[in-house]
């Protein structure tokens, strides 16, 4: 390991990971961060100073070890959330009450009544349900001369699927839509009191939606989560709402700019589309897998609390201080990945860390994957010539920790609108 030079949280390195230059590319800034040291002080939005990680190794090191880094500030000497300050209002910190951020055992109590529903196998059984869906989205997009490709497909196909997995009635979808649309626009503070009905609608909403569940039995996941209270499953109140919460981010808005950033790439790369459309049925599944290393959409893992001192990678940690790990920077470390900053669809093996890893790994893993290679395999088998602007004209997302864009304009035809 190379020398670097001891960091202190108090005293922070500047990089900017929340702005458009950066979301565009963002190798050279790893590149800058990763002579810095594997683990170096940050001031991050929301969260405030924080640990991060710069390299493949530091990353899957922290995500692995949950009895040096712990999701529950209280076993970490601390009180609260990371990022929620005491004004926040309840309902908001109500959904900070998941799995995601919990620690053993109540991670594995709440994982294993949702983990059965996105298992590989059951995925892969709904692929028939889920091209069909991608099907009739395009079929709304043909006659149009340009379209949205981010809000009218790559938005709405995972949500629709995520709807259909948790059993929410199909005439719910586009209300839905717009709340989760303000929900995940969240860039600042103040952006929260703006989002703060949307939130409470959903609230409201989620709970009605389980009252009728349990006056009346229905198919999916959120029929399955009242069953197996009745079974005598631990799940309070706000356990409840905050896996429903959840499990609407984990199987819509990774996948969201996971497919958003694919048309992106493949624009970006002439020779790797063509490569990839020659023989989309055997290629997609490996290409996603690289789109998703190359892309990765959501940036960083939920902030964790250093349970005890210790030295991590040459920097000497003390409890309570907050660290997360940057998966873009361990999946673009040229010390796992040859010539990471290059797009290539056929890279095997690739051991990205697009969904982290850990026992806190995606829980939407496989529908994203899915979802993702139907996506793709239906838009261009009936669009190969697709066009967008180029990446600098694109208007992207600046929030810390996701990389995409806030709307992907799009002429599905171009040819034919040129000879028309």
């Amino acid at each position: 390991m190379a020398d670097h030079p001891r960091h202190r949280l108090g005293s922070p390195l500047r990089f900017a990971l929340d702005t458009a230059a950066f979301k565009r590319d963002p190798h050279p800034t790893f590149a800058r961060m990763r002579d810095a040291g594997p683990m170096i002080p940050l001031k991050l939005p929301f969260i405030g100073r924080a640990w991060a990680t710069t390299t493949y190794a530091s990353t899957l090191a922290l995500v692995k070890d949950n009895d040096l880094f712990v999701q529950e500030s209280r076993h970490a000497g601390k009180s609260g959330v990371v990022g929620f300050t005491w004004w926040m209002p309840r309902s908001l910190k109500t959904l900070t009450n998941n799995m995601l951020l919990k620690d053993e055992p109540d991670h594995r109590r709440l994982r294993k009544l949702v983990d059965q529903a996105f298992m590989r196998r059951g995925v892969q059984e709904m692929r028939p349900r889920i091209d069909a869906m991608a099907d009739a989205l395009l079929d709304e997009l043909e006659s149009l001369d340009s379209v949205d490709l981010l809000n009218d497909f790559a938005r709405r196909l995972p949500l629709d699927v995520i709807c259909e997995v948790l059993g929410l009635p199909n005439q719910d979808r586009a209300v839905f839509a717009e709340w989760t649309k303000l929900i995940t626009q969240i860039n600042k503070p103040h952006d929260i009191i703006r989002a703060l009905g949307a939130i409470n609608r959903m609230i409201d909403y989620v709970r009605g939606q389980i009252e009728d569940c349990r006056r009346s039995p229905r198919p999916g996941l959120l029929g399955e989560l009242v069953r197996a209270e009745a079974d005598g499953d631990t799940l309070d109140e706000d356990e409840r709402l905050s896996m429903v919460f959840l499990l609407l981010a984990a199987g819509f808005e990774t996948t969201t700019h996971l497919i958003g950033g694919a048309v992106i790439a493949l624009d970006q790369n002439p020779a790797q589309k063509a490569y990839l459309l020659a023989d989309p049925a055997a290629r997609m599944e490996r290409a996603v897998e690289e789109i998703g290393r190359f892309w990765t959409p959501v940036q960083t893992t939920k902030p964790r609390y250093v349970a005890h001192d210790a030295d991590f990678f040459g920097q000497p940690l003390r409890r309570g201080d907050v660290v997360v790990a940057l998966l873009a920077a361990a999946n673009a470390d040229p010390a796992h990945f040859d010539a990471p900053e290059t797009l290539r669809l056929d890279r095997f093996p690739n051991q990205h860390l697009v969904f982290s890893s850990g026992i806190h790994f995606c829980l939407g893993m496989q529908l994203a994957r899915v979802e993702t290679q139907s996506a793709l395999s239906r838009l261009y088998a009936r669009f190969p010539d697709l066009a967008i602007p180029p990446a600098d004209q694109l208007d992207w997302i600046t929030r810390f920790g996701i990389r995409g864009v806030k709307s992907l304009p799009a002429q599905l035809a171009p040819h034919l609108r040129r000879a028309a």
